[in-house]
């Protein structure tokens, strides 16, 4: 009996040995072990919670303590560009003072004193054309003298030469002044000038006509050269002597040009022309004719 009893023990001590790890592994495996599931909480469901909007006073206590910071001090702004400046146009590319207000008064004064061309047209039966070339300085002794402008003084007589009309060319400024009979005679004066120019006497119907380049003429007539006359120039010239010729109602022949040196007095008595300065040339008549044809 007792041995039986023994050997019973003695098979469940065995047992027990045998079974033994088997049970530590099915407690403590956490992928099979049943303690691992048991001890393992369930989480709890967390509520979203919205974030709270903080003020300046619940930041940071050194942020609470620092002084707010100082504003940057007004950039000076910049100055405005100036505007652009306007200045005048160049004739080829000399600087100089505007003087288009005193021109266009200029123009209008000389037409106020410039006869209609009906009254011009016939009103000679001869035209002189004086070239007034001067080579000595305004201010030179011995130079014609100067208006308050400073411009040339030029004194033309026709008072012993009624039936002949003159036309100035200059390339100067001129202070013209002119002598006719009958004083009131109409149109006894043409000027073509590349500078500008002022009659003395304001009375109407002075003068037969103008061109001049400084007033707004395109292109005038040049001081010609009879005894060496280049081909453009005398081209130029002869166009302005059929204006000329034109403008008084005669043919090319019955024209006379001279170039005069430094005169301040030109004076007609009939056909004969006296002058304080040098005659350079003359040409005449069908000469002239001749020359302008070719």
């Amino acid at each position: 009996m007792l041995n039986r009893i023994l050997q019973g023990a003695v098979g469940v001590a065995a047992l027990a040995a045998v079974a033994s790890p088997i049970v530590l592994i099915l407690l403590l495996d956490p992928r099979i072990g049943v303690l691992a599931h048991r001890a393992r909480p369930e989480p709890e469901p967390v509520a979203a919670v919205a974030p709270r909007e903080t003020s300046p006073k619940e930041t940071c206590a050194p942020c609470r303590t620092a002084p707010p910071p100082e504003p940057e001090p007004a950039r000076p702004s910049s100055p405005p560009e100036p505007p652009p400046v306007l200045r005048p146009a160049l004739a080829d590319g000399i600087a100089a003072p505007d003087v288009a207000g005193e021109r266009e008064s200029q123009r209008a004064q000389l037409l106020r004193v410039t006869a209609h061309p009906d009254r011009v047209s016939g009103s000679a039966a001869w035209l002189d054309l004086i070239g007034l070339l001067y080579t000595r300085p305004r201010d030179a002794e011995g130079a014609p003298p100067l208006d308050p402008n400073g411009y040339r003084r030029v004194r033309i007589d026709l008072a012993q030469a009624p039936d002949r009309a003159l036309v100035v060319l200059a390339d100067q400024p001129l202070a013209l002044s002119l002598a006719v009979s009958p004083p009131d005679r109409a149109g006894a004066l043409g000027v073509e000038t590349r500078a500008a120019f002022t009659v003395a006497e304001g009375r109407p119907g002075l003068l037969g006509g103008f061109r001049s380049a400084a007033l707004g003429a395109p292109k005038v007539a040049p001081l010609l050269d009879t005894l060496r006359p280049g081909p453009d120039g005398l081209r130029t010239f002869c166009a302005a002597l059929r204006l000329w010729a034109g403008q008084y109602g005669l043919p090319v022949a019955r024209l006379r040009y001279t170039l005069l040196e430094n005169a301040a007095q030109v004076r007609l008595e009939g056909d004969r022309l006296l002058t304080d300065g040098t005659a350079r040339g003359r040409v005449a008549g069908r000469r002239l004719a001749v020359l302008c044809r070719q």
